[in-house]
C-alpha cells in the first residue's frame, strides 16, 4: 500500500474512534468525590456525598448532599435530583463507612462499588467514629474541600506507613479469600480536625473489633515490611542498668526503621508458626545522662527495644485472635507451606484462634544521631 493511502487510512480511523467516545463536558456535570455511608432506619442506607461542580469560569464550588434509601444506587438518583448537573463518579476518591453500619456488614457495598465501572479500584476506604454524615456536614474553618481534604490525609499516612493501606483492590481481595481478612483505618472529628483514630478489624465483611492508632505500627509491622518509620518507645530504665540514670521508664525515639517479616510453620499438626522480625532503625532520641558511645549499653538498649516490642506484637496478636481476624497472612502462609492444607474458611477461622506464634524480634541499632 503506499505512503499516501496509509495517512487517509489513519486520519479516517482517528475520525470514527473520537466518533465513538463519549464526552463529558466538565461545566455540566459534578463530581463526586467522595461517598460516606451510614445505617439507617428500617434497613436503609444514608448516603452522603461530597461534590464539586465547576462553572464555565473554571470557578469549583464544594457542596455536600446527603439522602437516604433502601440502596446506595436509590440515594444517588435522590441526590440526582436536587442537582443541576449531571452527577459522574469518575473522580471519586475515597468511601467512608459508619460506625455502626461496618458492624453491620459492608459487603453490599463494597459488592455495588466493584460492579460500577466508572469507579476505580485504587480508591481509598476507611471507617468513620460515629457516623460519616456528621464528619463530612461540619463546616470545617480550614478545610475548604472536605473530600479532597481527607484522601490527601489518607494517601499521605498510608505513603508513609503511619496506617495500613486500604484500596478498594486490596479490600475486595482479602474480603474473597478463604484465609484471610482485611482491615480499614479509623477516622474520627476532632474539633476542626480530622485524625485517625485506630484500626477496624473485619471478618466475613462485618468490623469485629478496632485498636487505638498507637497500635498502627505493630500492625504494619505484622503484615509487611517498613522502609522507613519512626516510633517512640517507652522502656524499662532499670533494665538499661546504668549508674548516670536511675529513672524506673526511659522515653526514647528511633527512625530510619527498616524491617523483615518472615512467617514460617514449624508444626503443622499442632499449628505452630514462628513470627520472625529483623529490624534495623537509628536512635534518634535518648535521655542525655544515656552514654550511647558505649556498645555495652547500646546493647542493653536494644534487648529492651527487643523485649518492648516482641510483647505489643503477642498482646495485638491475641487481639487479634479474639476478635477471630487474621489480616496478617497466617492462613495464606500455612497454605502455602504446608502441601495437602485443603484450607476451608471454616477450618481456618477455627484454626487462627488456636495457633501458636512464636515471635522473635531482632533489633539492631545501626546509627546513633545523625552524625554517626
Amino acid at each position: 500500500m503506499k505512503k499516501g493511502n496509509i495517512l487517509i487510512v489513519l486520519l479516517l480511523s482517528c475520525i470514527l474512534v473520537t466518533g465513538c467516545t463519549s464526552q463529558e463536558i466538565l461545566e455540566r456535570i459534578g463530581l463526586v468525590t467522595l461517598i460516606g455511608y451510614d445505617a439507617a432506619e428500617e434497613d436503609k442506607v444514608t448516603a452522603t456525598s461530597v461534590i464539586r461542580q465547576i462553572n464555565p469560569e473554571l470557578q469549583s464550588k464544594v457542596e455536600v448532599q446527603s439522602e437516604t434509601e433502601s440502596t446506595s444506587r436509590g440515594t444517588r438518583v435522590k441526590v440526582d435530583m436536587k442537582t443541576s448537573k449531571k452527577l459522574a463518579a469518575g473522580q471519586l476518591r475515597v468511601i467512608l463507612f459508619g460506625e455502626d453500619l461496618a458492624k453491620n456488614g459492608i459487603e453490599d457495598a463494597l459488592h455495588t462499588t466493584m460492579m460500577n465501572n466508572e469507579i476505580s479500584t485504587s480508591i481509598y476506604l476507611a471507617v468513620v467514629k460515629g457516623t460519616s454524615k456528621s464528619l463530612l456536614e461540619y463546616p470545617y474553618k480550614d478545610v475548604t474541600d472536605v473530600g479532597q481534604h481527607i484522601y490527601n490525609l489518607m494517601d499521605h499516612n498510608i505513603e508513609q506507613q503511619h496506617i495500613i493501606s486500604s484500596t478498594l483492590h486490596e479490600i475486595v481481595r482479602d474480603n474473597y479469600s478463604e484465609v484471610r481478612n482485611f482491615a480499614l483505618p479509623i477516622l474520627r472529628k476532632n474539633g476542626e480536625f480530622i485524625q485517625f483514630d485506630g484500626t477496624a478489624f473485619f471478618s466475613h465483611g462485618k468490623m469485629v473489633g478496632n485498636l487505638p492508632a498507637g497500635d498502627n505500627f505493630y500492625i504494619l509491622m505484622m503484615q509487611d515490611n517498613f522502609k522507613d518509620s519512626t516510633l517512640e518507645l517507652v522502656l524499662d530504665g532499670q533494665s538499661i542498668d546504668s549508674s548516670k540514670f536511675e529513672e524506673k521508664q526511659l522515653q526514647i525515639a528511633i527512625d530510619s526503621i527498616k524491617t523483615k517479616r518472615k512467617i514460617k510453620v514449624v508444626n503443622p499438626e499442632q499449628n505452630e508458626f514462628d513470627l520472625t522480625i529483623d529490624m534495623k532503625c537509628r536512635l534518634l532520641e535518648i535521655n542525655s545522662l544515656i552514654p550511647t558511645s558505649d556498645a555495652k549499653l547500646l546493647e542493653k538498649i536494644e534487648k529492651a527495644i527487643n523485649e518492648k516490642v516482641k510483647n505489643e506484637l503477642s498482646r495485638i496478636l491475641k487481639y487479634s485472635q479474639e476478635v477471630n481476624s487474621d489480616i496478617y497472612g497466617f492462613g495464606e502462609q500455612y497454605r502455602a507451606q504446608v502441601r495437602g492444607a485443603k484450607l476451608t474458611d471454616q477450618k481456618w477461622r477455627e484454626m487462627f484462634q488456636d495457633m501458636k506464634v512464636n515471635v522473635d524480634v531482632d533489633v539492631e541499632i545501626i546509627r546513633n544521631g545523625v552524625f554517626e
